[in-house]
């Protein structure tokens, strides 16, 4: 019985080592060292500008200041996560973003413009 409780143990451990030791997540939009274009900050319920311009082809990051929160640009489907740079390739105009992770009381109330160049 201690073999086969030896044996779960060390099956276990090497589960958790493995789990833990890949800095791969599969996720091929890791932040680069480069700089994003436009940068958009959200802190509890706003985001720190009214309004951002971009052109057409520029990378747009989403940085948290405070909170957990997420990018979505209606009508489209560009999302953003915290420091995962992403291309816009929308048409010019103008475009509601909104926050979409719920992130409390003024959640509903968290939105801006994008405005592609």
């Amino acid at each position: 019985m201690k073999k086969w409780l030896l044996f779960a143990s060390v099956l276990c451990l090497v589960f958790v080592i493995a789990a833990c030791g890949s800095n791969n997540n599969g996720n091929s939009e890791a932040a680069s060292s480069t700089p994003a274009d436009v940068v958009i900050k959200a802190s509890s319920w706003e985001f720190d500008q009214p309004e951002y311009h971009i052109k057409k082809g520029q990378t747009l990051e989403l940085e948290l200041i405070d909170g957990v929160h997420g990018v979505q640009v209606d009508k489209t489907d560009l999302k953003l996560t915290n420091n995962k740079a992403k291309t816009v390739n929308l048409d010019a105009g103008e475009y509601e973003i909104n926050c979409n992770i719920p992130c409390g009381g003024g959640h509903s109330k968290m939105s801006a413009k994008l405005i592609v160049e």
